[in-house]
């Protein structure tokens, strides 16, 4: 095995192969696609590809949890995002079964760089999830100019209400959940699901290394990782020590 981003690179003995595989596979557990977009950024070995895909086919927690149908939105307009952290799509998840407290996930991505936060929640009233926004997202990467929700309209107003009042600020606004934006929204979801399933009553414990892993993934549409897009570069991962 090579390890690309060092100098000093050497072969592997196949062991490692598969620590490597195992320990970036299962930061999020991503598709076959997105697992060897991750290593093969890092690392290359002979018939790397194909132990990845038959690795990830043989994934257990994978297995046991990944849906395998997916709803296909059709295809819609997106409006284009220029600026970094303005437009934010905010939503709530659950309930799950408690875990430390917790009930519910509030979830914030951002259009632009798809950057995803995963806020684990108890009270889920909008002065509440006004309040670990502006803990949890404002705190880290500012104030955005539009918000986007999927819980209804009333909750939108008294959420938007609560962020002024609290923030002391007229020029936050809010737009209606659209259709387009939902895909993003969903694959995120998705993936916490699936965790929470794999993890039962201690799914609060894997969050944040289940967010790494989403971060470093690839996207698509953007040719790049949420952390390039914020970053400006790949970041260090656990994986890459041993």
């Amino acid at each position: 095995m090579l390890l690309k981003s060092s100098v000093m690179s050497g072969l592997m003995c196949q062991r490692n192969f598969a620590l490597k595989y195992f320990a970036l596979h299962n930061l999020s557990h991503p598709g076959i696609r997105a697992t060897k977009c991750l290593i093969q950024d890092r690392f290359v070995w002979p018939s790397m590809l194909k132990d990845i895909a038959k690795w990830t086919r043989c994934c257990i927690p994978c297995q046991r949890c990944k849906v395998q149908r997916h709803t296909v939105s059709p295809i819609q307009h997106f409006a284009p995002t220029v600026e970094i952290f303005q437009y934010v799509h905010i939503d709530l998840v659950g309930p799950f079964p408690p875990s430390d407290g917790f009930t519910f996930l509030l979830t914030c991505i951002d259009r632009y760089t798809r950057w995803p936060e995963v806020i684990p929640v108890s009270d889920i009233s909008a002065e509440a999830v006004a309040k670990s926004f502006i803990a949890n997202w404002i705190s880290l990467f500012g104030v955005p100019a539009i918000i986007t929700t999927d819980q209804g309209g009333q909750f939108q107003s008294r959420l938007l209400y609560s962020l002024k009042h609290m923030l002391g600020i007229q020029r936050i606004r809010t737009t209606p959940y659209h259709p387009s934006s939902n895909g993003m929204v969903e694959r995120l979801h998705r993936t916490l699901k699936q965790v929470i399933r794999c993890h039962d009553t201690k799914w609060t414990e894997p969050l944040s290394v289940v967010l790494l892993g989403l971060r470093v993934c690839i996207k698509e549409d953007l040719n790049a990782s949420c952390a390039e897009m914020v970053f400006g570069k790949t970041i260090v991962l656990p994986g890459e020590f041993f």
